[in-house]
């Protein structure tokens, strides 16, 4: 019995222990506050009104101003042959190409100049002969009113003579001029493309024997679409300035430049491509000619970048390419961060860049991220873009 009551107490105290360890396995954990949804997380850039001038970016084939084909004047045997008459050679205007034996041609004058002497003397004499009858006639005729017969004073002879004499003036100077052309000189500043000469080889009177083009002058043709001529300024009738634009050759690891301005277009389209074609000049290209070095090698049939300067707009909004939907629509973000579906109109697209005329005022938030399933009014997490 006195056991009984001893073991009641730890039994109450168990008892106690098992409900409290019921009663808290028993109770439910707190549910956590649901956090509020902000929406998918995009990256916005603000907008700004602002002038930009156009710049119309294509690829050009560079081509020599002048290139002509040179053929001697004169026949006869190479005598005299410059080293740089060989492809890619260079000379400076008046620079000798080669020579023609010229033995032929200084008999040629020599012997002009004998037929010239012989038809002086021969015009001497009639001129004598003329003045001596001229004498007679008036002395065995005293009216001095009568004029005498031309066959009696020589005047077909004398006229005779001077086209003589006049004929072998012209021949010696025919036979002088032959003898310079036993010389040929660079027309102009120019390497060679082409030749076909060896020293002894014969060569004939206007048959072509190199190619030369031009160094002071290298025209560039530009390839544009109709679309871009808009936007820039073509000479016409030799009235206005064309558009300035920059040259760009990548070459030996360097990037050199020129500063050009569109100096005509050509006069028909493309009948390949439906483009048009202007050409802007490069004066000067090769500023070390004269140590017979073509600095830059814009040589023709090279590609070149051409940036051409076109017309300055003003007040245009700009904004990337990758922001343009589809019906020229863009996305905005309000003050309360909701999608807005903003339809726009588009003044010209540039490579990175689409140039928007009206539909924004410039104050608004534009969406740069690509969204699935974007709907008006749904809500997002704006991020500026960095560094704008």
């Amino acid at each position: 019995m006195k056991m009984k009551r001893a073991l009641l107490p730890l039994l109450v105290i168990l008892v106690a222990l098992v409900l409290t360890f019921a009663l808290v396995k028993s109770r439910k954990a707190p549910m956590p506050h649901a956090a509020p949804y902000l929406g998918p997380l995009v990256e916005v850039q603000g907008l700004v009104k602002t002038n930009r001038q156009v710049i119309v970016s294509a690829t050009g084939s560079a081509q020599s101003r002048y290139q002509v084909g040179i053929t001697p004047q004169v026949k006869g045997r190479i005598s005299e042959l410059s080293p740089e008459l060989v492809a890619g050679g260079t000379f400076r205007k008046g620079e000798l190409l080669f020579a023609i034996e010229e033995v032929d041609y200084q008999l040629a004058i020599a012997l002009a100049q004998a037929n010239l002497a012989q038809a002086d003397l021969e015009l001497l004499r009639n001129e004598n002969l003329a003045d001596l009858a001229r004498k007679e006639w008036y002395a065995l005729n005293t009216d001095s009113a009568v004029e005498p017969n031309p066959l009696v004073v020589y005047e077909p002879q004398l006229k005779n003579a001077r086209a003589q004499r006049d004929a072998a003036q012209a021949n010696v100077k025919q036979a002088e001029l032959n003898l310079q052309r036993t010389k040929v000189f660079a027309p102009f500043n120019c390497y060679v493309r082409s030749e076909q000469l060896e020293i002894g080889q014969y060569v004939n009177a206007g048959s072509p024997v190199a190619t030369v083009a031009g160094l002071d002058q290298v025209e560039i043709v530009v390839p544009l679409p109709l679309n871009e001529l808009v936007w820039l300024q073509v000479p016409r009738n030799g009235t206005t300035h064309g558009s300035l634009a920059k040259v760009e050759l990548q070459s030996g690891g360097q990037t050199f430049h020129w500063q050009v301005e569109i100096t005509r277009a050509l006069g028909e389209i493309d009948p390949r491509n439906r483009m048009a074609r202007v050409v802007v000049t490069v004066v000067e290209p090769f500023p070390r000619l004269a140590e017979r070095k073509l600095l830059h090698d814009l040589l023709p049939g090279m590609f070149v970048e051409v940036h051409l300067q076109g017309e300055e707009l003003s007040a245009v909004i700009a904004v990337p390419r990758g922001a343009l939907h589809d019906n020229d629509t863009v996305w905005i973000v309000d003050d309360e961060n909701r999608l807005h579906i903003r339809e726009v109109e588009i003044l010209r697209r540039e490579r990175d860049e689409v140039l928007i005329r009206s539909g924004l005022d410039g104050s608004e938030r534009i969406v740069l991220t690509n969204l699935s399933g974007a709907a008006e009014g749904m809500l997002l997490r704006p991020q500026l873009r960095e560094n704008q």
